[in-house]
Order: C-alpha cells, then structure tokens, then sequence
C-alpha cells in the first residue's frame, strides 16, 4: 500500500511538471527577437476563436490586496469549505504548488498574466475537438528562471516521452508524446497542438517565408478596426466559418418563439450575416465595460428587419425617467406594429395559431377593438418599465414583504387613441382584479381619480386603509394610470405614477441622429436603491436563510450584510444594444464606488 501511495504521489508531481512545464518551458534556450507585442500578428491564419489578455498582473495585485479578498478567511463560507474534504485537498494542492515552485499563487498569476497571452483554436477536419496554439509573453523573464530551476530536477521522470526538434528561427521544439509541442525563447513561450500550427507560429515570430497571420484575415481586420487592439482582454469568432460548419447559419430563418424574434430576432439575422463577433473587456479604478460587436448595418436587412432597430432619423430607447430614488428599468425600443405585421415572414408557421388565440383572448378584454388595425397602430416604439421605491400612504402600515413601485410606460403614436385603448384596458384589469380581491385577501378597490398638474390620475384606493405591521404582500399594489403628451403610464403605486407625471410633464427636446450609437434597449440598475429596499427586507431575508438553508442567525446576518455592501458598491449597471456606424454593438457597463 506504502508503494502505491508514492506511486500516486510520484505521478501527480510529474502531472504538476508536465503543466507547469508547458507553460514555463522546459530550459532557458539563446536569446532571440521579442514576440509581437501583439499576439495576434504571431498567431497562424484561420482561427476560428481568438483571445487575448494583456497586463491583467496589475488587476491581480488590486484582487489580492482588496478588503474582499482581506475578509474571506473570516467569511463563515468559505471557513465551512476549508473544513470540509474537498476543501482540505484543495488546500493541500495549493500548498504543494506553492512549495515546489518557490512562490504563491497570486505571485505565479501575477507572472503568467504580466505580459500578454493569447489562445487560438482551429477547425480539425473530422473531429469535433479543434486544434490550439498558446502564447505567453512575460514582462519578467527571472521570475520564470526561478520556476524553471524549480522544474528542472521533476522533468527527468519523464524525459523517455519528451522528444527534441529545431523549428523555424533555429528554435528548440520540444514535444510531450506527439501530442503538445513546446517552443520558447526568453520572454515568450508557444504550445501548439500539431507540429504543423508550431512551425506556422515561428515562421511568423522569425519572419522567414512570408506566412500569413490571423492580423491578415479579413475579418480579424475588420473587427480591429472597429473595436481596436488595445483591450485588458478582446476576443474574436470567426461567424463565417461557425456558418460554414453547421450548413450556412447558425439556426433557422424563421424563429419558433415569439418572444426571442421581438427580442433578439434582429440581431440574431445580422449575426448570421456578419464575419465576426468580437468582444472586449476593460477595466479602470471606477469602470468595466464588458462589449459585443458585429459587422453590418441593419438597413442591409431589408423591410423585413426593419421593426427590430432604432431607425437612423427617428429618436432611439433614449434615457430612463429621472424618478426619486430609481432602483432601474430598461426601454425597449421597437416598431411593434410593424413587426406584428411581418410575424408571417418572421416566424415559424407553428406558433403563427397563437396569435389568433392571443387576439381572441384579447378581444375579451377590449370588445371591439382590433389588436392590428386599431390598437398597435396607436402605440409608439418605445415600451419602458420603471422600478422605484413607493410610499404606503395608502396603509397604516407597511406590508411584511416591501416591494419597490412598478410602472410599464407606452409611447403613444396617437396620444387620444392610445390613451382609450389603455384606459379601458386599465379599468378591466382592475375590475377583474376586484372579483379576486378575496382570494388574494384583500379589500376590493374602489377607482377613483384626481388632477394632478393639470393630468387626470385614477388609480384604486380602500374604503378604509388596511391596518398591519405585516400586511399580505398584495397591499404593495395600488394601481394607477394617467397620460402625460404622448405617454401613458400605468403604475403599480399612485405616488410613482405621480413622480412619472413629473417627469413626463416638463418639455424635452431631443436630436435624432446626434448620438454614435442608436440605442434600441437600455437596462440601468442602481445598487444603492436596490440595497435600500433589500436592507427594508432585511428581517424576511436573514429568516428565509436560516429556515430554507439553515444556516445560524449569525451567518444569516453575515451574509445580508456581505450582500448589501455589494450591492451599495455598485453605482451604475447598465447594459444597451444598438447600431453603431461600422456594426452593432452590445455593452454592459458598470459603474462602482
């Protein structure tokens, strides 16, 4: 059993030697001229994927140095994980690492990711797995010396599978089994699967015949030029022969649901036709922005398309409404109508029954009307949903559960047609609501209304206010609806809707093509509102962690407290979709203190 257990012991270092190995080499080779400080000019043509990650060492040294990392040892997760099995080993795994190279992990980190390294796949004929190649340029060539010092002695265990060759540039190539290839110079270190994809990188690096790079394909080109090259991290997918790998598209023309077509149903054709995703990520001391981009102009679509984006001389999502205390919301921004109009082009003809099960239903509601002909047409592009805090002057008391107040916003393309449609839409659902008022146990609503800066407000009030410290969480709700110029709001709280009549009461102006960017979604979420409702719900929370999790009244408390100093932490997250001069762009956005 002795001799087994070293056995083990003895595999698992030359598995550490191996990995370790194919990222430091495997001995200092003559020194020879940089790699490209951009690793894409060094990277065989023909990649499918590509990414690449540059001075990330700085982020690291903030990560390790953060309050987040200091109070983690103290945090009563992660102590319960250090104590339990999978902890231990991992533990345990880390230390050895740490022994047997001579530095810690954030150190070993702070190493690899210094300088740039970059990870290219390539399609493999009649195999699903693709080919890679691996690049790594350091900024400190001693720190891999002294991890190589450290290696040296555990790669004589394996030296019978490890075989040596010269490769373009009279540079060392050495190869585990056949299967990974290793080449280095002093600064720089390159894995590839095949020695095919080797000798293409080093061509490349000494410039010797000529070779073509991935900076050389057309479509890497083109989404440099829109994105640039100087990103934390920035990736590339060939969508051209994604395409050509699963029949020319990525799915079919007409999509199956609805929903996903009104959503996304304009990017994912545009995507179909572009010859790259790309993606970037940086990173400042108060900022990440996180962005999607695709080549190609909506107008290229066609009419078919047309309903799915911001039209260049028409206003876009534009802002949400400035409301006190806004927790978030987000716009979308379509021609409705237009796209209800075009469902048959646009959709599979399976789900097309539903519509008319739809219109039936909503006939019910608004007897009279045509949902295409008269009701659609009304609308205008944008449909906005609102969250903010709400105040309980209806109760006298608050419900156990606090809910934010909600509100959707229409845009109206014929304010009083709009506004009659809505009304009436308004005054059925609550009046259906009324004959549930028992099942949900609450009083019935009575509708009434007032003027409110010259705009009529009806809303549903109590005959008597609800009394309670923890009233049922329906008592969160007090409809109310209004139209304000071209909007029409309906809110699930009246002084919400009377913040939205302020904000909709005082004139705008807006210039419809200024912006680079045509905006036709916007979600904003603002982490000190959002923490100031979580913290009014502080009580249920902790008790909803003790009885559903069972965790102690302590941890629960620890844990609520961790999550609101998160939360608070974040200003601003705000994630946008639109049409930019050279393609589309899709980009979160966060905002911290």
């Amino acid at each position: 059993m002795r001799v087994l257990g070293r056995c083990g012991r003895l595999r698992g270092w030359v598995l550490l030697a191996v990995v370790v190995g194919t990222f430091c080499g495997f001995g200092r080779a003559p020194a020879a001229h940089a790699a490209d400080a951009d690793l894409a000019k060094s990277t065989p043509s023909g990649a499918v994927f590509f990414a690449e990650i540059s001075g990330l060492d700085a982020w690291i040294d903030k990560l390790q140095n953060s309050e987040l990392v200091k109070s983690l040892p103290s945090n009563p997760q992660v102590q319960a994980f250090y104590a339990s099995p999978q902890g231990r080993k991992a533990d345990a795994g880390r230390k050895a690492i740490e022994n047997q190279l001579g530095m810690d992990l954030w150190t070993l980190s702070k190493t690899a990711f210094s300088g740039r390294v970059s990870v290219a796949l390539y399609p493999h004929e009649g195999r699903k797995e693709p080919d890679a190649v691996i690049a790594v340029r350091v900024k400190d060539a001693a720190a891999l010396d002294k991890i190589r010092e450290r290696i040296t002695p555990l790669l004589t265990l394996i030296e019978d599978q490890i075989s040596q060759t010269t490769g373009p540039g009279n540079v060392p190539v050495r190869s585990i089994d056949g299967k990974v290839f290793i080449a280095e110079r002093d600064d720089w270190i390159v894995a590839a699967s095949t020695s095919e994809l080797m000798n293409r990188t080093l061509s490349l690096r000494a410039g010797s015949d000529g070779s073509k790079s991935l900076a050389d394909d057309a479509p890497f080109v083109a989404m440099t030029k829109q994105l640039g090259s100087q990103h934390l991290v920035r990736s590339y997918v060939n969508l051209e022969l994604v395409a050509q790998g699963m029949g020319g598209r990525f799915g079919p023309e007409k999509l199956d649901n609805p929903g996903v077509s009104l959503l996304l149903g304009g990017l994912y054709e545009l995507a179909n036709r572009s010859p790259f995703l790309g993606s970037t990520l940086d990173l400042d001391s108060q900022r990440l922005v996180f962005a999607h981009s695709i080549a190609g102009k909506p107008e290229s679509l066609g009419e078919k398309y047309a309903p799915l984006f911001a039209a260049a001389d028409k206003p876009d999502a534009g802002s949400l409404p400035k409301v006190p205390g806004l927790i978030g919301g987000l716009i979308l921004h379509r021609d409705f109508a237009g796209w209800y109009k075009r469902r048959e082009e646009l959709l599979d003809a399976k789900v097309l029954p539903e519509f008319d099960k739809f219109e039936a239903g909503l006939a019910n509601l608004l007897p009279g009307k045509d949902y295409a002909t008269d009701i659609l047409p009304s609308f205008g592009r944008n449909l906005t949903f609102v969250a903010a805090p709400q105040d309980y002057a209806h109760l006298n008391g608050k419900p156990g559960l606090q809910l934010p107040g909600f509100a959707l916003v229409w845009d109206l393309a014929k304010p009083e047609e709009g506004e009659q449609t809505l009304n009436l839409l308004f005054q059925t659902v609550a009046t259906i609501s009324n004959l549930n008022a028992g099942q949900q146990g609450r009083q019935p609503w009575v509708l009434s209304s007032e003027s409110y800066k010259d705009v009529q407000i009806q809303f549903g009030k109590y005959s008597q206010k609800p009394k309670g410290d923890r009233l049922p969480i329906v008592y969160n709700f007090m409809p109310a609806a209004a139209r304000v110029r071209d909007k029409f709001v309906m809110a699930s709280s009246v002084d919400l809707c009377k913040h939205l009549v302020d904000v909709y009461s005082s004139p705008t102006t807006t210039t419809a093509t200024a912006k680079p960017t045509r905006n036709d979604f916007l979600f904003e979420l603002t982490g000190e509102s959002l923490a100031n409702i979580l913290d009014a719900n502080r009580g249920m929370l902790e008790a909803r962690s003790v009885a559903q999790e069972g965790k102690t009244s302590d941890q629960a408390q620890t844990d609520v407290t961790t999550l609101l100093q998160l939360v608070r932490a974040v200003r601003t997250l705000r994630l946008t979709t639109g049409t930019e001069a050279d393609g589309y762009r899709v980009q979160l956005e966060a905002v911290w203190k």
